[in-house]
């Protein structure tokens, strides 16, 4: 295939780069297609991305007050992507869906360019989920049918968000396609334990570690582990809970259950993980644990092919694309969604069984390099993208 020129575009509010997204742009940078990123995160925090001298980046600059921000977004955008689509024609557009994606559309239908729109989530659901407005709600779903019915291509990344859509949306089942998400080998790889833990001011010996690193929103699952945390400890005391995250007021509300539980002296919260140290805290795990519950859209945790990268025994919630890898690749152990009873016999099965651990960890590395990496997940989909748009860098 030959290099691809692709407008990247990716609105985010919280002034952050996400990591599924840099991962991505990476691994596209690394397959030498030239990229464009238009994003409003500001170009500071873009510094950090290994990326950043490689892709030509068009900051959009927004006014910084949460009712404005989106529509200075969205106008400043449909001024300057089409000046940039006559100087660069790219292959096609890509953008993970937003409210913004309307304006991008109607750029791309006017610009004669194909867009092909990324769905992450079932957003309707997860705004129910969060106590949203129904006012917003609706407004979201008028938004995401107008970018979906018109854009050239929509990629899911579960099979459950496809059908979704398709019967939600009246989608045609050729303008929908499935790449399922996955993570950088190049940055998580099995790292020595000892080093992980000391890097994270943790006793290397005389402990079990179990933890989770990932987001602390409703479907994420991370109350389950304070739930089943007194009967692990009834028969292992010396087990602490590593918790990576920091969204709040989720973080707030999990520290006050493990105070209320008098459990502070076995849960560590070490709030949000920097990328670069993600690989290290995970290295600093006995056990990784991945407890989301059952949702409409299915899953496709990058979190779960980061645990494994590493080569940690993983215990999944027997949900979507979490069961189906792990019993596949008898790499772990899975529970019933949302049963804190089943997670805390997992838990307990591990340890006690320190052979079944360390048997099922050293198979996650190979299983992730050869089927999970953004390597193999990036060739799939623009090998979909030009095989449904005729892109003229296909062979």
């Amino acid at each position: 295939m030959k290099p691809l020129s692709i407008f990247y575009v990716y609105y985010h509010s919280y002034y952050d780069m996400p990591i599924h997204v840099s991962d991505v742009i990476e691994e596209l940078v690394y397959q030498k297609d030239k990229v464009y990123l238009f994003t409003a995160i500001e170009s500071s925090l873009l510094k950090n991305c290994s990326w950043e001298k490689c892709v030509q980046i068009i900051n959009i600059p927004v006014v910084n007050i949460r009712i404005l921000n989106r529509l200075c977004y969205s106008l400043l955008l449909f001024f300057l992507l089409p000046l940039w689509c006559i100087r660069i024609k790219p292959d096609f557009i890509y953008e993970r869906i937003s409210f913004s994606t309307v304006v991008t559309v109607i750029i791309s239908r006017l610009m004669h360019i194909p867009i092909v729109s990324e769905v992450n989530g079932i957003v309707v659901e997860e705004l129910k989920l969060a106590g949203q407005s129904p006012l917003r709600i609706k407004l979201t779903k008028i938004c995401e049918w107008f970018s979906l019915n018109y854009s050239s291509l929509s990629i899911a990344v579960t099979e459950d968000i496809k059908k979704w859509l398709i019967k939600t949306y009246k989608l045609p089942r050729n303008k929908i396609e499935t790449v399922t998400n996955g993570t950088n080998v190049r940055r998580f790889f099995p790292r020595d334990t000892k080093t992980a833990r000391n890097r994270f001011h943790l006793p290397t010996t005389g402990k079990f570690y179990v933890g989770y690193l990932g987001t602390l929103t409703p479907w994420c699952g991370v109350e389950l582990l304070i739930k089943c945390a007194a009967k692990v400890l009834l028969e292992f005391p010396d087990v602490e809970f590593l918790v990576g995250g920091g969204q709040e007021p989720y973080l707030s509300i999990f520290q006050d259950q493990v105070k209320k539980k008098g459990l502070q002296n076995n849960f560590r919260f070490f709030g949000n993980i920097p990328w670069a140290e993600a690989p290290f805290f995970i290295s600093s795990f006995d056990i990784a644990v991945l407890s989301i519950v059952n949702l409409p859209s299915g899953t496709s945790p990058q979190k779960l092919y980061s645990y494994l990268a590493c080569n940690k025994p993983v215990i999944g919630s027997d949900t979507g694309e979490v069961g189906e890898v792990l019993k596949n690749h008898n790499a772990g152990l899975i529970f019933a969604p949302g049963n804190y009873e089943s997670l805390g016999d997992c838990i307990l099965k591990f340890l006690r069984n320190s052979k079944l651990r360390n048997e099922m960890g050293q198979r996650g590395y190979p299983v992730v390099a050869q089927a999970y990496s953004w390597n193999v997940k990036v060739k799939q989909l623009k090998e979909i993208i030009c095989q449904t748009l005729n892109c003229q860098g296909f062979n």
